[in-house]
């Protein structure tokens, strides 16, 4: 007895030390040689809609075989070469594109630039500039002379020159000046109010670090230098605004004629008489919004004049202001509703898009670029730059510089991780990519290529160490990857099959042809007349007397014309629809028939609408149970003729592949 006791002890403690020696990396099946572990299979089944650790055996074994299923059509998408067509490789890198963004952004320098934009949006900016225009690629000599020349033109503003005068006569932005034959007045370099990410970075960053007052170094820009006059900086009062507003401007008469006009106009609103709307309809010179009372909606504050700021400012939601003069007329302006500036986590998502698209952008790159010289090991020697200047002529400008064919220099000039970039390699970039451009300076022209060379390799070895550094881009990669896979497969061997192969769909329906029944149905005709609902009897007889008579349709409503006098669009006034109706197709039959089945054929029935039309329906059949042609229930035999071409295809697979299931592993899932 003691014996058995023992071998019993020992066989239960061989069986649990079976099922503890299981762990998540044990193989719980393989298919064609792919060994899959419980943890793999597992995290696939939590992320098909199950609930984590909550595991039911009836639904884990139906997933299981559709799982056994979606990797044997992987094999087959892969053994057919669907992950070598250029749409799949194309498809999958546009999504690793999309999906890495925010892995080649420092989110640190992101989030700052999120959070400074958002405090800029509390503060209205108003400046004016007076611009000293320079090409991006201009050389040493005319930078320094556009530098020089924006530096006298900020001594005399500092001298006590007015700002606007210096703009007119200085500016290379053409809005800042007169135009006479246009009868345009110049802004002076009045840029009006405006607040963040509306002005390129450079400028904005400037205006923002100013005070009040005063005159900045020349700032350089894309477009060139600007020296810049801070105007004002008050706090802003508005996101959008929608306000009404007169305007009597100075095009087709004399400023002192619009002035009294604007008076007159005032003096009607002060004594409240007249609506507001209904002098803009009269006096207003904006002919754009004079037939909607002079209402402009969501303005921003960089899309309306800066004295319309400044007036907005003193007024309430309601109030109207005072008459006010600007170049382009007499102005009286009343704000309808102030919109506040929306939260930070409201704008998030519109503020991070936008600056992705501006210069801000490349902060957030270069410090991800910066982070991984130091992650990977960056070394450079920038003494080969002197082998390529030996070589380089002013013809990269006109985009037909060679390499000259003696020229073998592979002599390092940057390394980073295992990826090792040549002077014959930078050679190599400049001869790709060379475009016809105004010509500059050479020596700056090559220190500013290779620095983007730098940059774009810097961040191209990064980018593909980011599988291996972030194991869910991998993941999520290869799950999108299948997906794509398994689609592409399922077009070819279902989807795409069922609608070209019209003789199995045929053959298909034909077997089966006992699924697919009519249902017993009403066969109904329903009438619309336009007509009194006095008529209600007329029309009743009529077509009561068309089923005893045995009248087409055709012939009741041309009786029907007749006796109701209907001779204009007769066939508007006069509908009739016929139908075959199942019980629950149309709730009209439903209540008139379905209700009581005994009815027979030739039945009228008055439906009491409270429409201005009346409505008869004219039983003409019951129809009994009958089989559908093809062309009745297309949809659904096509549906049920995927269902078994998939079924088919599975039973295909399964005996194509070998695959196992290890149940001493996979009954450890609990």
């Amino acid at each position: 007895m003691k014996k058995v006791f023992v071998l019993f002890a020992l066989f239960v403690l061989g069986f649990n030390l079976n099922l503890f020696a299981q762990t998540d990396n044990s193989v719980v099946m393989e298919i064609a040689g792919e060994k899959i572990t419980k943890s793999e299979f597992l995290k696939m089944y939590n992320r098909n809609n199950h609930t984590p650790g909550n595991i039911d055996k009836k639904d884990l074994d139906a997933y299981l075989d559709l799982f056994i299923n979606y990797k044997l059509k992987l094999l087959q998408a892969r053994e057919l070469g669907l992950d070598t067509l250029q749409s799949y490789l194309e498809e999958v890198d546009k999504y690793r594109q999309q999906l890495i963004v925010p892995y080649l952004n420092d989110a640190q320098v992101t989030q700052s630039l999120i959070e400074e934009a958002y405090e800029r949006t509390k503060t209205f900016i108003r400046a004016s500039h007076i611009l000293i225009s320079l090409p991006e690629n201009a050389n040493p000599t005319d930078t320094l002379n556009a530098y020089n020349q924006a530096m006298n033109i900020r001594e005399k503003a500092l001298k006590g020159e007015d700002f606007s005068v210096l703009a007119k006569l200085y500016s290379d932005d053409p809005s800042a000046k007169d135009k006479k034959e246009q009868n345009y007045k110049g802004n002076g370099g009045d840029l009006g109010y405006f607040t963040s990410m509306t002005m390129i970075y450079p400028f904005e960053n400037a205006c923002y670090s100013m005070n009040v007052g005063e005159v900045s170094t020349p700032i350089k820009t894309r477009f060139g230098y600007h020296i810049i006059k801070l105007v004002d900086k008050i706090p802003a009062f508005f996101s959008t605004v929608d306000l009404s507003h007169i305007l009597v401007g100075f095009d087709s008469r004399s400023e002192q004629e619009s002035e009294k006009i604007i008076n007159e106009v005032y003096a009607k609103l002060q004594e409240g008489n007249v609506s507001f709307d209904s002098l803009v309809r009269v006096y207003s010179d904006d002919k754009s919004s004079a037939s909607t009372g002079g209402v402009l909606k969501n303005q921003k504050v960089n899309t309306i004049p800066a004295n319309y700021v400044l007036q907005l400012s003193k007024l309430k939601e309601g109030e109207i202001s005072a008459p006010f003069k600007t170049p382009f007329g007499w102005h009286i302006i009343k704000p309808i509703s102030y919109k506040e500036i929306p939260s930070l986590e409201k704008q998030r998502s519109v503020i991070e898009n936008r600056i992705s698209k501006d210069e801000r952008s490349f902060k957030s790159l270069e410090s991800f670029a910066d982070k991984s010289m130091q992650e990977y090991g960056f070394v450079e020697d920038k003494e080969g730059l002197k082998e390529i200047e030996k070589i380089l002529t002013d013809s990269v400008f006109s985009a037909t510089w060679t390499i000259p064919a003696d020229f073998a220099n592979n002599s390092e000039l940057f390394r980073i991780g295992d990826f090792s970039f040549t002077v014959y390699d930078l050679a190599k970039e400049i001869e790709k990519h060379q475009r016809t451009q105004p010509a500059e300076y050479l020596p700056y022209y090559l220190e500013k290529l290779y620095n983007t060379v730098v940059l774009e390799q810097v961040v191209n070895y990064a980018d593909s160490k980011l599988e291996d550094k972030y194991p869910e881009i991998k993941s999520e990669i290869k799950e999108f990857s299948d997906g794509v896979l398994i689609f592409s497969i399922t077009d070819q061997m279902v989807w795409n099959k069922s609608l070209i192969d019209t003789l199995g769909l045929q053959k298909y329906f034909a077997e089966n042809q006992q699924k697919y029944n009519w249902n017993k149905r009403a066969s109904v005709t329903l009438w619309n007349i336009d007509a009194d609902k006095s008529e209600t009897s007329k029309v009743e007889k009529i077509l009561k007397k068309a089923v005893r008579k045995g009248w087409t349709n055709a012939e009741v409503k041309e009786k029907l014309s007749r006796k109701l006098k209907i001779k204009e669009d007769v066939d508007k006034k006069i509908v009739f629809k016929w139908g075959k109706y199942e019980k629950g197709d149309n709730k009209i039959v439903d209540d008139l028939f379905w209700s009581d089945t005994t009815q027979e054929k030739g039945t009228v029935k008055l439906y009491e609408n409270k429409g201005k039309k009346i409505m008869f329906l004219i039983l003409d059949s019951w129809l009994d149970v009958e089989p559908k042609n093809l062309d009745e229930c297309r949809g659904l035999v096509t549906s049920d003729y995927q269902s078994y071409l998939e079924k088919q295809w599975i039973e295909s697979l399964r005996t194509k592949y070998q695959y196992k299931v290890y149940q001493d592993v996979y009954n450890t899932i609990k």
